[in-house]
């Protein structure tokens, strides 16, 4: 089985040891990396996707709200994996867009464009002979094991970039303004839809036409590809993004996104022992949907910041939710630690009140 996690930037190698129960990062490798060619570690049956949206934005909690659904360039569904790749970049993104605030006198567009690019993995890993010496030496145990090179390892890692960017178009006169806002957005969107494969017009000439006597103000924010450039108007947008597509065709995908991780078990003949007995293996089992919840209580906090952050929203009880759900993120991480020392806990009634709990709100949404 493969886990996806968020690449963290954090010494995250191929082979490296990982503890799932401590969600910790190890030094250490188990895994036997001699002669490994890169260009075979390339998975030629994942096929490369990207989404682009482009839109018009109404108010702040529209803003909101876009930032919120763009989070993620994995496009992993964070209840099924227990881990959440989006947090990060949705904080980013959120604190780069907090200074924008919607002028009603202004037309705003929101583009924001994702790419998954490409996956490499560790065709068939096994352990190293330092690794299989250690598991045969009666001096150690599989606690020792676990506690050196932990019970998943590296296997591999997804590449991406992502690309968002809103637009502020100001026109002087208010009647032009709602007469040509529909021509601009098609125009527009037909432009950014075509730079992958090509525009097939002379958009630079018509471009000047549609944005004479108008005043552009443009944020961007760019992960995965760096192109260095500077943008205040839409032909420098349009180039920018043109670049950024050529640099990434370029650079073959992107930068790494998602680490891929594996157990060890599978490397293993397990009728002679196991890195996990089937009660570590429960225990795990509970602990990641422990983690789920709480990956879903953070999302709830980045969304209820993000209307605030952005205004627009008549809900004026959003601090207390952040409140409670800041409160109910420690709990879960504070029984999360107690079971680390107690294993026995995860059985306890504790452990359901957090899943009946977790219920209740996924219904009252």
């Amino acid at each position: 089985m493969t886990i996806e996690r968020e690449y963290r930037n954090q010494g995250e190698r191929l082979g490296s040891g990982f503890d799932s129960f401590k969600e910790i990062l190890l030094p250490n490798s188990a895994i036997d990396l001699d002669n490994i060619n890169r260009d075979e570690l390339i998975d030629k049956n994942f096929l490369p996707k990207d989404t682009f949206v482009f839109q018009q934005i109404e108010d702040e909690q529209a803003l909101g709200n876009m930032l919120n659904t763009s989070i993620s360039v994995s496009g992993i569904t964070p209840i099924l994996v227990g881990h959440c790749p989006c947090l990060l970049q949705g904080e980013a993104k959120a604190q780069y867009f907090k200074k924008s605030n919607i002028n009603q006198n202004s037309i705003y567009l929101f583009l924001d464009y994702q790419f998954t690019g490409g996956s490499y993995r560790i065709k068939k890993p096994k352990l190293s002979q330092e690794a299989i010496e250690f598991l045969h030496d009666k001096r150690h145990n599989l606690h020792e094991f676990r506690r050196i090179y932990g019970d998943e390892f590296i296997v591999g890692f997804r590449t991406g970039s992502e690309y968002t960017a809103l637009i502020e178009i100001e026109y002087a006169e208010k009647s032009k303004q709602e007469l040509n806002a529909f021509a601009i957005i098609s125009f527009l969107q037909s432009i950014f839809a075509g730079i992958g494969g090509g525009v097939g017009f002379n958009w630079e000439g018509e471009t000047k036409e549609y944005f004479k006597n108008t005043k552009t103000t443009i944020f961007c924010f760019r992960r995965g590809v760096s192109v260095g450039n500077t943008v205040f108007t839409i032909e420098q947008l349009i180039k920018d993004f043109t670049d950024f597509q050529d640099k990434l065709k370029q650079q073959g995908g992107g930068v790494e996104y998602i680490s891929l991780f594996a157990d060890y078990d599978q490397l293993i003949d397990t009728r002679n022992y196991r890195i996990l007995s089937p009660e570590l293996i429960e225990l795990k089992r509970k602990l990641k949907t422990l983690r789920a919840i709480k990956t879903q209580k953070q999302i709830k906090i980045l969304a209820c910041e993000n209307q605030l952050r952005f205004g627009g929203s008549n809900s004026s009880d959003l601090p207390q939710q952040i409140i409670e759900l800041e409160d109910s993120v420690s709990k879960i991480q504070d029984f999360i630690r107690r079971c680390e020392i107690e294993p026995e806990l995860i059985s306890s009634r504790e452990y359901i009140a957090f899943l009946k709990t977790d219920r209740k709100i996924t219904e009252s949404d």
